[in-house]
């Protein structure tokens, strides 16, 4: 086999190649942006308190992956639909599931709102908590502050009671001081 025929050949044998890869690289993604879902059913404390420099007191899941609400979504009013989700993934629970367990530290009202007939969505004092697809791993907070879906995007205060301190909007004020000082 020469010419032509060969190169049509390779041509397909890479083509066919690049398909697979591109299918696996697609359900891994998938799989990963479920990653919440997963966690859900998960025993063990599934909402914590930690500390990011320069944010302290946020609220994560078990892997200390950070969650966000957004600021349009006060008292529960669903905007991250569909085009919204796969950027920020929404924490689910199957909608048999009554409660998530806490951290020390983790003081708001946790609660739930429809997303489908089989699945609800984890909320904070009234907000619905979602993942950042932007964090590729633990402790990392590139979703704070990002103006989109009809609101601001913030970290979760994890010590809030209530609906209007829920958002962190600033990193956390420090005072450094030096001994010393004196006139010797």
């Amino acid at each position: 086999m020469t010419g032509p025929r060969v190169a049509t050949s390779i041509t397909r044998t890479i083509v066919t190649s690049w398909v697979r890869r591109s299918a696996v690289a697609t359900l891994v993604g998938a799989v990963v942006s479920c990653a919440p879902l997963a966690l859900a059913g998960a025993t063990g404390t599934q909402l914590q308190k930690i500390t990011v420099k320069p944010y302290s007191g946020i609220l994560a899941n078990a892997k200390r992956h950070t969650f966000y609400v957004l600021s349009a979504e006060k008292g529960g009013k669903l905007h991250c639909k569909s085009a919204c989700t796969p950027i920020w993934p929404p924490f689910l629970v199957k909608s048999s599931i009554t409660s998530v367990s806490i951290g020390a530290g983790v003081a708001g009202k946790v609660g739930f709102i429809k997303r489908s007939s089989t699945m609800k969505q984890v909320t904070y004092n009234g907000y619905p908590v979602y993942n950042f697809s932007g964090d590729n791993g633990p402790g990392q907070v590139n979703g704070q502050g990002i103006a989109a879906d009809g609101g601001t995007w913030h970290l979760v205060n994890a010590s809030a009671r209530t609906a209007a301190t829920t958002s962190k909007t600033g990193a956390d004020a420090t005072t450094t001081t030096s001994g010393g000082g004196g006139y010797g």
